[in-house]
This record gives C-alpha cells, structure tokens and sequence, in this order.
C-alpha cells in the first residue's frame, strides 16, 4: 500500500513527465487531478513558487519575478514569498485556505491584500498608485 506522501510524489512526477517544465501543461495537468490533491500539491515541496503562481493567476511574469519564485518550494507559499518590489513597497504571495493571496506591504506594514485569481494584477495596480 502506498502512503499519502509517496502518492503525492508520483502524482507530481507524473506530471513532470508529461509536461517537464511547462507551467501550462502543468497548470492544465493539476486542473485534471482531484482538489483535494491539487490543493496539497499546490503548496507542497513537489512543486516550486511559480508553478503554483501561474496555476493560480495564469499570467507569465517579468523573467526576474520567475526566478525568483522558481528558486523557492510551493511549501514556502504558506508564509508568503515576495514575489516584485515596486519602488518602495513589495508583493508578497501567499496561499491561504486553498486560495492566492497578495499583499502589498511597505516593508514594514501590510496595507492591503488581494485574494482570488485578479489578486496579482490588483495588487500590483495598488502598488504602483501609491507611488
């Protein structure tokens, strides 16, 4: 019998097989599994940041915001992974209960947040009028 942990592991190779890099037929390969695991694998060290951020927001960002969520485990979405900075205020991604989340702090304060699949483009907008 094979535990959670190691389904969780073949599903995600699975995916990696089929689709290797490509965040669009890994957004359509996680689409297709039950959500109970999708949302798992989501925020699971099986994927990293910016799968989990183009699964969530379907949107290909600037190269410097992709390696910086590449480098950085889904797992890590759980405390939140500064996505840009946009002059003196930053983004930060979050997954919270099975859902995106941004938030636009100063560096100091949270001001506000973004939940749902036009977080990214809201908060980014929000940032950017502050200035």
């Amino acid at each position: 019998m094979v535990d959670h942990e190691t389904l969780l592991e073949m599903t995600a190779d699975d995916i990696f097989a089929d689709c290797e890099d490509d965040v669009v037929c890994i957004a359509e390969a996680l689409e297709d599994l039950d959500p109970a695991m999708r949302d798992e694998l989501l925020v699971s060290d099986h994927l990293n940041a910016y799968q989990t951020f183009y699964y969530y927001f379907r949107q290909i960002p600037e190269e410097l915001i992709q390696e910086r969520l590449i480098l950085q485990p889904a797992s890590a979405l759980g405390e939140g992974v500064l996505v840009e900075e946009i002059d003196l205020y930053e983004l930060v991604f979050t997954v919270h209960q099975r859902g995106p989340l941004m938030a636009v702090s100063d560096g100091e304060a949270l001001l506000e947040t973004f939940e749902g699949p036009h977080a990214y483009t809201r908060a980014r907008a929000y940032a950017e009028d502050l200035i």
